[in-house]
């Protein structure tokens, strides 16, 4: 079920909530649009990831989307599942303790639409409570939703929880080596990666997005298997809801993995998300039968950032 709105602050813009499932898929080519214009977007907004979450059932509720449109065009998508508690709407970001950084996914030209969709929340009373885990303090976006309800009657409350540290990338391999490794450091892990290459055939494989496939994530899901993911009863990657969602994020130009191949076999890998020029790590696991001094969980990740380096990644 939809409904349509004007804005009063200018006619251009139209409001319009979807309840359910039906109705996204017509979304599709607008909302990668919207992504790819959404240059601060987190990858745990793009269409791959949320809609595998609707498609496989993992929502507590049911979906809803707030959307603004200027004209044809889609500038703002507020993707949330929302559930009854007692007489309480409670409304949590699509994908809430499974993604991160979760929110408002905006174009950045229409700042204003921002102001528009807290009117809508409001006087179609869309949730009592909106509970968000994954809330980062440099969402600008989010954060001036949250704002507005404020200024409509509701009240806000928030606890730090984690500091997310990321790095700036944009340079050398070397150059970020030097500033973010001691010296120490720096001869400790290149003398194992010596080490390492010497003690066996090794080889370093790297799957850009469009060269994923099955065959590649049943792989990686074999290393977690043999890896102490297993121990803690967290390697998850074999089931086929995740080989989905990976699948998905990478056909959609988002999901890279590198591999480290010793001797013939697979013994360590490296999911990571890059979108907008920046790079999160994903999954990440090795085989116990490696565990040693050489490390070669660290070895690859510093073949990933060398490569990301290369490729012109701004940030992690």
């Amino acid at each position: 079920m939809s409904y349509e709105a004007d804005s009063q602050q200018d006619e251009r813009i139209g409001l319009q909530i979807i309840e359910g499932s039906e109705g996204i898929s017509d979304l599709d080519k607008d909302w990668d649009d919207l992504f790819a214009r959404a240059l601060d977007a987190p990858p745990f907004l793009s269409r791959p990831w949320i809609s595998t979450y609707i498609e496989e059932g993992r929502v507590k509720g049911t979906p809803l989307f707030i959307l603004a449109w200027c004209g044809t065009r889609l500038v703002a998508l507020f993707p949330l599942e929302v559930h009854k508690c007692l007489n309480t709407k409670i409304a949590m970001p699509i994908s809430t303790l499974q993604g991160y950084y979760l929110g408002l996914l905006l174009d950045p030209n229409y700042q204003s639409v921002i102001e528009c969709m807290a009117d809508i929340i409001k006087t179609r009373n869309v949730f009592d409570v909106y509970y968000s885990v994954d809330l980062s303090s440099e969402d600008l976006a989010t954060n001036d939703l949250l704002d507005e309800l404020v200024k409509k009657g509701y009240s806000r409350r928030q606890v730090s929880r984690n500091p997310c540290f990321y790095i700036q990338l944009g340079c050398s391999f070397d150059d970020y080596f030097c500033k973010k490794a001691s010296s120490k450091s720096r001869q400790n892990l290149r003398r194992r990666e010596k080490r390492l290459f010497e003690s066996g055939k090794v080889r370093i494989e790297h799957y850009p997005a469009g060269e994923v496939t099955s065959e590649v994530l049943l792989r990686i899901a074999a290393i977690e298997e043999q890896s102490w993911l297993k121990r803690r009863g967290a390697a998850v990657l074999r089931k086929p809801f995740y080989q989905k969602l990976l699948l998905k994020m990478a056909q959609a130009g988002i999901g890279h993995v590198w591999l480290m191949n010793i001797d013939g076999e697979d013994a360590a890998f490296e999911y990571v998300f890059i979108s907008h020029k920046r790079l999160q790590f994903g999954w990440r696991a090795f085989k116990l039968k490696y565990s040693s001094s050489i490390s070669i969980g660290q070895i690859l990740m510093m073949h990933t950032i060398r490569d990301a380096c290369s490729n012109g990644i701004l940030s992690m």
